[in-house]
Protein backbone atom coordinates (compact mmCIF):
# COMPACT_ATOMS: atom_id res chain seq x y z
CA UNK A 1 0.00 0.00 0.00
CA UNK A 2 1.31 3.80 -1.13
CA UNK A 3 -0.06 6.01 1.55
CA UNK A 4 1.09 9.41 1.90
CA UNK A 5 1.16 12.08 4.65
CA UNK A 6 0.58 15.56 3.84
CA UNK A 7 1.27 18.45 6.89
CA UNK A 8 0.06 22.33 6.23
CA UNK A 9 -3.10 21.58 4.06
CA UNK A 10 -5.21 24.58 4.32
CA UNK A 11 -7.70 24.65 7.28
CA UNK A 12 -10.63 25.03 4.98
CA UNK A 13 -9.68 22.26 2.38
CA UNK A 14 -11.91 19.88 1.15
CA UNK A 15 -10.91 15.60 0.56
CA UNK A 16 -12.16 16.41 -2.99
CA UNK A 17 -9.63 19.73 -3.28
CA UNK A 18 -6.95 17.51 -1.89
CA UNK A 19 -7.81 14.79 -4.63
CA UNK A 20 -7.98 17.46 -7.57
CA UNK A 21 -4.96 19.09 -6.62
CA UNK A 22 -3.11 15.51 -6.39
CA UNK A 23 -4.37 14.25 -9.95
CA UNK A 24 -3.61 17.56 -11.74
CA UNK A 25 0.00 16.34 -10.90
CA UNK A 26 -0.36 13.19 -12.10
CA UNK A 27 -1.27 11.04 -9.94
CA UNK A 28 -4.24 9.17 -9.71
CA UNK A 29 -5.49 8.41 -6.10
CA UNK A 30 -7.74 5.30 -4.34
CA UNK A 31 -8.41 7.52 -0.85
CA UNK A 32 -8.22 10.28 0.59
CA UNK A 33 -8.75 11.35 3.95
CA UNK A 34 -8.31 14.99 5.97
CA UNK A 35 -7.87 14.69 9.65
CA UNK A 36 -10.63 16.68 11.44
CA UNK A 37 -11.02 18.50 14.63
CA UNK A 38 -13.71 16.88 15.86
CA UNK A 39 -14.68 19.93 18.38
CA UNK A 40 -13.93 22.83 16.05
CA UNK A 41 -14.70 20.78 12.67
CA UNK A 42 -11.57 22.32 11.05
CA UNK A 43 -8.26 20.31 9.93
CA UNK A 44 -5.81 20.32 11.71
CA UNK A 45 -4.06 20.54 8.72
CA UNK A 46 -2.65 16.86 7.72
CA UNK A 47 -4.04 14.25 6.05
CA UNK A 48 -3.37 11.14 3.70
CA UNK A 49 -3.41 10.17 0.25
CA UNK A 50 -3.38 7.06 -0.67
CA UNK A 51 -2.03 6.45 -4.21
CA UNK A 52 -3.47 4.13 -6.91
CA UNK A 53 0.19 2.71 -8.24
CA UNK A 54 2.14 1.72 -5.27
CA UNK A 55 5.50 2.80 -7.16
CA UNK A 56 4.44 5.90 -8.03
CA UNK A 57 5.08 6.94 -3.37
CA UNK A 58 8.75 8.29 -4.23
CA UNK A 59 7.45 10.30 -7.41
CA UNK A 60 5.05 11.53 -5.66
CA UNK A 61 6.70 12.60 -2.94
CA UNK A 62 9.64 14.32 -5.14
CA UNK A 63 7.28 16.28 -7.25
CA UNK A 64 4.43 16.82 -4.13
CA UNK A 65 6.85 18.38 -1.43
CA UNK A 66 7.18 22.02 -1.04
CA UNK A 67 4.23 22.67 -3.69
CA UNK A 68 1.77 25.40 -2.11
CA UNK A 69 -2.11 25.26 -2.24
CA UNK A 70 -3.79 28.00 -1.34
CA UNK A 71 -0.91 30.24 -0.05
CA UNK A 72 0.12 27.14 1.90
CA UNK A 73 3.34 25.26 1.23
CA UNK A 74 2.55 21.14 1.31
CA UNK A 75 4.72 19.02 3.05
CA UNK A 76 4.70 15.32 2.07
CA UNK A 77 6.33 11.96 3.43
CA UNK A 78 5.51 8.39 3.24
CA UNK A 79 2.98 7.56 5.87
CA UNK A 80 4.61 5.43 8.63
CA UNK A 81 1.90 2.42 9.78
CA UNK A 82 2.09 1.53 13.23
CA UNK A 83 0.83 -1.61 14.54
CA UNK A 84 -0.77 -0.14 17.46
CA UNK A 85 -1.78 3.67 19.27
CA UNK A 86 -3.58 6.07 17.85
CA UNK A 87 -3.10 8.02 14.44
CA UNK A 88 -0.33 11.06 15.34
CA UNK A 89 2.09 12.74 13.31
CA UNK A 90 2.38 10.30 9.61
CA UNK A 91 2.04 7.11 11.63
CA UNK A 92 -1.22 6.00 10.68
CA UNK A 93 -3.02 2.55 12.79
CA UNK A 94 -3.50 -0.81 10.65
CA UNK A 95 -6.53 -2.71 11.68
CA UNK A 96 -6.44 -6.41 10.86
Amino acid sequence: MSKLFLVNIPYNCSERELQEWVESRGFHTRSIRIVHDLVAGLSPAFGYVELQDDTQTHEAIDILNGKRMRNQTIRVREAQVQTTGATRGGLERRTA
